[in-house]
Order: C-alpha cells, then structure tokens, then sequence
C-alpha cells in the first residue's frame, strides 16, 4: 500500500474533516466577530490618545504663558486700580471734596473756599472745574500743591492751572523777603478734575450739574 494514499485517504474521512472545518470556522468567527471590531477600536482609541496628547501639549503651552504673565497681570491690575480711582465713572464731587479737606488737614492749610459742583462734557474725558482758597504759611500752601499730585495723598487726577499767592497778616512791615516762610499766605487756585463716563452710543452728551 502506497503512504500517500492512506494519508489522503486518512483526510477524507468525516472525523477528520469536521474538525477541520469546525476550527476554519471559528477562526473565522474570531476574525470577523472579535479580532476585527476590536482593531477598529484600537484604531479609533489610538486616534483618540493622538488627539488629546495633542490638547494636551496644547495646554502645557498655554499653562507656561501663562505662568508667565501672571506677575504682569498682577502688576498691570494695580495699575488699572490706581487709574479707576484717578479718573472714575461718575464725577463723584463728594468724594473729591472729602479728600482735598483731608489733604488741607494734613498739610495744616486752612481750606477757606472751595467750589467743585459743575462738570463739563469734553473729549475724551470729562472734567470738573475746582476753584479753591487756602489759607497757610507758605511752606504749608506749597505741601498742599505737592499733595495734589501725590497720589497717594489725592487719588483723583487733578491739574492745577493757576496757583496765585497773597501775603496776609503781614503787619505794618510787610513781609521779609529773605523769610518768606514766616508769612501767611492766602493762595487762590484754580484746576480741574476728571472722570470718564460709561458712553451710551443711544444717548447725546450734555453738561449736568453734582452737589457736594
């Protein structure tokens, strides 16, 4: 008897064949039920792993800047504050008033008049006129100048225009001019304040009028 044809003939016998076709078959089950939905997840899961390391470095970038701007950001935020006190919204006359009486106490001035109720529309900010009289020796009526545009002293922005000195309680000598610092003086000044109101594009500008 010839091996090739008992081996052949061993093959085409039905307990040998059914196994065969029942592992084909499961293979292939395997293949198209398992092996491959699950690469076409693994795909996808890798895509998805792309897309966020991408966001992700994205992100870091984003982190280091920043990281970066923020002892900037501190700092510019301290400058915003100063300038919304400088120059505010709203005229707020009484707040103003308030703290010029409490530079004229500190510079130990005598704040004699004191006219700050009006506001003028302009362009770009608006402004209140101050006209003023104090009353000090002339060292004091000079720290009241200096007060003004000392912020931490006068919050708002206030420019000085005219600041006109008149000895006073001289005496019958008048007043040594080698000593000026002993005189009183009576300084009448004049300035303007300033805000920069919220502008409704649906409404005109007009002059309007604040008490103290």
């Amino acid at each position: 008897m010839n091996l090739q044809s008992m081996n052949l003939n061993a093959l085409k016998r039905p307990t040998v064949i059914i196994p065969v076709v029942v592992v084909l078959v499961l293979a292939a089950l395997w293949w198209f039920l398992w092996m491959s939905p699950e690469a076409s997840k693994l795909s996808t899961v890798n895509a998805q792993q792309s897309q966020l390391e991408s966001q992700l470095s994205t992100l870091n970038l984003t982190l280091q800047t920043d990281k970066a701007q923020a002892p900037k950001i501190s700092e510019y935020a301290g400058y915003l504050s100063m300038f919304a006190a400088a120059v505010p919204p709203l005229p707020e006359a009484p707040q103003l008033t308030t703290e010029l009486a409490d530079l004229a106490n500190a510079t130990s001035v005598h704040l004699v008049t004191l006219s700050d109720n009006t506001t003028v529309v302009g362009t770009p900010v608006d402004t209140i006129p101050l006209t003023m009289t104090i009353q000090g020796p002339r060292q004091n009526c000079i720290a009241f100048l200096n007060g003004i545009y000392n912020p931490k002293m006068i919050a708002r922005l206030v420019t000085i225009t005219s600041f006109t000195p008149s000895p006073v309680s001289a005496g019958a000598a008048g007043v040594n001019v080698l000593k000026p610092s002993g005189a009183t003086y009576s300084v009448a000044m004049s300035g303007l304040a300033y805000y920069f109101p919220e502008i409704d594009p649906s409404a005109g500008s007009v002059t309007t009028t604040t008490s103290n």
